[in-house]
């Protein structure tokens, strides 16, 4: 969470005009210095690794850059720091290369610098290209580089990372970017300033015209933070709207909300409707709505008890690798009172639930007491998971 100082630097109101020309931010960005490579003495493998999966994914994108290219892009790169008094110098060279490269392709270069984020260890690169995607007058990409210079994740000489970060998202949400829009919205929501919360919620409804993130983040306000007085009714109202645009969290809160009667006088929960709300989540990729989903049906809570569809909203849970449903499929499966008894499949659940959840946490510790009480049985089926 940004400090109260920080907080100050961002007082804006809901913008009302665009007044204020895009081209400013980008003239800032391009006037900050290049990041600084994590380590001095990183090789031009820790900033383009050669990373099989990255090969792979570069050749099916068809982008516009062949890996070899990149590669010889990162040597350039990692030499132009070799030189600490004139690297500034050299890496402006090394922008000019970069859009050569590119053909001035930003979507292809954002995407380049996505991919080298999650497989190099040195991301310094992968930060110069978003820096250069964002001079070039891309809004998402010069947001993505403010929000890695706000959290610290990039250095660059001679400047303070965290406020460089805070003023572009703050100019951008000026612009109207809406993610910046939500972003700024929650660094409001922390004041003490009733008026600074209310001016950030008037800026979370202008950003949800434009995304979804907002209605949901709207939704969590005015359910369980005191950002607004609690209205359950405001709650649910936006957080329909959050999952009719995409966002399948959504439809996991408002089953929760309808299963323990949230918003109701007398806290009667509707099993059935969170049923129905869970079971949409999951459809939509939810993993917390698909366990959901699966006890409400090995329980027979708002439907007639049911072991196969539990074990099939069960079984969709555990293939994203979530540890209480690879638990409880474990236990079903070695306990055998809801389902036929398949100790393999059981211990083989319990196995992946341990390593995806701790083996000595929660998780861990409760497969091991299942594990030990049914160690005396003996394999009858051969069920192969």
């Amino acid at each position: 969470m940004l400090s109260q100082t920080l907080l100050r630097t961002l007082r804006v109101s809901a913008p009302r005009s665009r007044a204020l020309s895009t081209v400013n931010i980008f003239n800032n960005i391009s006037q900050l210095p290049f990041p600084r490579l994590a380590d001095i003495d990183s090789s031009p493998d820790l900033v383009v690794p050669q990373n099989d999966t990255l090969v792979q994914i570069l050749t099916q994108n068809k982008v516009a850059i062949s890996f070899d290219r990149l590669t010889t892009l990162g040597r350039e790169f990692v030499a132009a720091h070799s030189d600490s008094s004139d690297s500034q110098v050299q890496l402006e060279a090394w922008r000019g290369r970069v859009m050569s490269e590119f053909g001035n392709n930003i979507n292809d270069m954002c995407t380049v610098s996505r991919l080298l984020g999650k497989y190099s260890p040195d991301k310094a690169m992968a930060f110069a290209l978003l820096k250069v995607a964002a001079e070039c007058g891309d809004h998402d990409a010069a947001f993505n580089y403010g929000i890695q210079l706000s959290r610290g994740k990039i250095m660059i000489p001679g400047h303070n990372s965290i406020k460089a970060g805070i003023v572009i998202i703050k100019t951008l949400s000026k612009l109207g970017h809406p993610m910046s829009q939500v972003t700024i919205a929650e660094i409001m929501f922390t004041s003490k300033d009733l008026n600074e919360r209310t001016r950030g919620i008037e800026m979370m409804k202008k950003a949800a015209d434009d995304t979804p993130v907002a209605c949901f983040k709207l939704g969590e306000v005015y359910r369980k933070t005191n950002v607004v007085p609690r209205d359950i009714s405001m709650a649910k109202m936006w957080h329909i709207k959050s999952a009719k645009r995409g966002i399948a969290a959504s439809y996991f809160t408002l089953g929760v909300i309808l299963s323990t009667g949230e918003g109701v006088i007398d806290k009667t929960p509707d099993f059935a409707g969170a049923l129905k709300m869970f079971e949409l989540g999951a459809a939509a990729g939810n993993v917390e709505s698909m366990y959901n989903a699966g006890m409400y049906y090995l329980e027979g809570k708002g439907v007639k008890k049911n072991a196969e569809m539990a074990v099939e909203y069960l079984v969709l849970a555990a293939s994203q690798k979530f540890p209480i449903a690879l638990l409880t499929l474990g236990k079903l499966f070695i306990e055998g009172a809801e389902v036929n008894r398949d100790l393999k499949r059981g211990r083989n659940y319990l196995a992946i639930a341990k390593e995806c959840g701790g083996a000595d946490g929660f998780i861990g510790k409760q497969a091991d007491m299942v594990l030990d009480k049914y160690k005396h049985l003996e394999q009858t089926q051969c069920i192969i998971m």
